[in-house]
């Protein structure tokens, strides 16, 4: 198998178990939250309003999968069986932020959620509804999986470092952030597995990334939120000292992926940034 065979999806060995993550698949987290620590130290309003906008993402799952579910993704059984999982995992994710939300009385004067979209030719692309998604991926062909894999693991590296920042932000949600960056984790390992392996046996694979990743609003399902809402994410996740250390890494990361590059990965890094 050469490095530029098309007709391969991947190489014949993979090493992240799809079913013992099906097995051990974490549910509600409601009994094991602790969340008695927001009495003495309730969230401040930019803390409740990421938490809202990490609910709102993980609640986005179900559109995600729609958006995948159209393309050849959905004819790869171990990608599709992933998937399964990570969609289940990521509903409990946004419930327990749920209950968060039902905890902070600054949920209840929140800014509201509706407002103008961010409009930008680079996204148009990502606007498409599921009819155009599902004939452009007629001509896409089954290497848009290394695409989607691929865009996945950023998503996760992007929602990992709103994470950190939340827990900087709101101390009494620790030991809630440490379970759900346990639970990403694992869909990182899946995710990174399977674009390295995806990425390094097709240039096809690797120009469809290269796309992708180009024309994607981070974070993923972005593209239908306020420009208020994103320019908010954007500032509080990166916009500090911190938050650009993150970046550049989430950069790092994605240089290092076959066929991705410098100049792909400073796109998506400065994208990030505010």
């Amino acid at each position: 198998m050469t490095a530029n065979d098309d007709t391969a999806t991947a190489p014949e060995r993979a090493v992240f178990d799809v079913r013992e993550f099906a097995r051990t698949a974490r549910g509600s987290h409601r009994d094991a939250l602790d969340l008695s620590g927001l009495e003495t130290q309730p969230l401040d309003a930019d803390a409740a309003r990421l938490v809202r906008a990490l609910r709102d993402l993980e609640r986005g799952t179900l559109h995600r999968m729609r958006d995948l579910l159209v393309t050849a993704t959905h004819k790869d059984a171990r990608v599709t069986a992933f998937l399964t999982t990570w969609m289940y995992e990521k509903f409990w994710l946004a419930d327990a932020l749920d209950a968060v939300l039902e905890q902070s009385s600054a949920a209840e004067d929140l800014p509201a959620k509706d407002g103008a979209a961010r409009r930008t030719r680079r996204e148009r692309a990502e606007r498409r509804g599921p009819i155009l998604r599902a004939i452009a991926s007629n001509f896409d062909g089954p290497q848009i999986v290394a695409a989607h894999v691929t865009t996945g693991l950023v998503d996760e590296w992007i929602t990992q470092a709103a994470y950190r920042r939340l827990a900087g932000a709101a101390h009494a949600l620790h030991g809630l952030v440490d379970t759900v960056i346990e639970v990403k984790d694992r869909h990182i390992r899946f995710l990174q597995e399977e674009a390295e392996r995806r990425l390094r046996v097709s240039e096809r694979a690797r120009k469809l990334t290269r796309r992708e990743l180009d024309r994607a609003a981070w974070p993923i399902g972005s593209v239908g939120r306020s420009d208020d809402e994103r320019s908010f994410f954007e500032r509080m996740v990166f916009g500090s000292d911190e938050g650009r250390a993150e970046a550049g890494a989430i950069r790092r990361l994605l240089e290092h992926l076959p066929g991705i590059g410098p100049g792909v990965a400073a796109n998506v890094e400065a994208r990030l940034v505010p």
